[in-house]
């Protein structure tokens, strides 16, 4: 088989998992577990990224924070002499009082208290819909590894806090020992996709574009039980934007395909 023949059954072979992974998404998305999940966590506020670091920094194994009375309302309690993780809370006015249609204005911000879901007690929460993938390939793992110094990208294995199963740093990847090796893919994936000029700064795109690149790297590679499409849907991306950034993601898997079929050749 000659080389454009070869290529152009890869693509097919990628679009093909990746048509796979919509239809898996829309799947996902319209399921029993998933919609009760996503109308409990659509109840939380959305904190800002310098009152994540604040939570990480005062409680790093939180994995789901709300207000005193947010608890209540979701039918939990905060326990008695539970300290609560202190973060900001920003104070708001609007610029003319006697206007109605006067847009608000930031004049300052005020320490306000959470807890963690750990520090309450009372009505069970839906579990969340499982996202990780585990599975691990030795053997591509020390390649994708090699791949990624190649690039001048580190990878440093470590304990990480709370769920988090793998970060990219920008020329610096960390990965939990408990993470599997799609963990590890997404995370390159993130460092030749997102690490450039031009890149999206949609944090929810970034997450889908990443994840679909692993899944489809991890699909060719015969890693199984891959969980994508909740990964997705819990990220907040679609089916659609799977489509939109199709050629992108393409791209990004089969350099990385490329990559490592040479290195095994080797």
């Amino acid at each position: 088989m000659n080389t454009q023949v070869a290529s152009q059954d890869l693509q097919k072979k990628i679009t093909s998992f990746l048509e796979d992974l919509a239809r898996e998404t829309d799947q996902a998305r319209k399921s029993e577990a998933m919609q009760k999940y996503l109308d409990f966590a659509g109840r939380f506020h959305k904190y800002s990224p310098s009152n994540i670091f604040l939570i990480m920094l005062t409680r790093p194994d939180a994995t789901q924070v709300a207000g005193f009375q947010t608890w209540r309302k979701l039918g939990r309690y905060v326990r008695k002499h539970e300290k609560g993780i202190a973060i900001l809370a920003p104070l708001t006015q609007k610029d003319d009082p006697d206007d109605v249609n006067s847009t608000k204005v930031l004049r300052g911000f005020r320490v306000v208290f959470v807890f963690d879901v750990a520090q309450t007690d009372g009505k069970p929460l839906p579990p969340t819909p499982e996202w990780k993938s585990p599975e691990k390939n030795a053997e591509l793992t020390v390649k994708l590894i090699r791949y990624a110094e190649s690039k001048g990208i580190s990878v440093t294995v470590k304990e990480l806090p709370g769920e988090i199963q793998g970060i990219s740093k920008g020329g610096a990847i960390e990965f939990s020992p408990d993470a599997g090796t799609k963990t590890l893919i997404h995370e390159i994936a993130h460092e030749i996709m997102h690490r450039t000029e031009g890149a999206t700064s949609d944090p929810s795109l970034r997450e889908m574009e990443a994840e679909a690149a692993a899944y489809s790297v991890a699909r060719h590679f015969e890693i199984g039980n891959l969980n994508s499409s909740n990964y997705i849907v819990l990220n907040g991306s679609t089916s659609d934007s799977i489509k939109i950034s199709l050629s992108k993601i393409q791209e990004a898997v089969t350099e990385i395909i490329g990559a490592i079929e040479i290195s095994m050749d080797e």
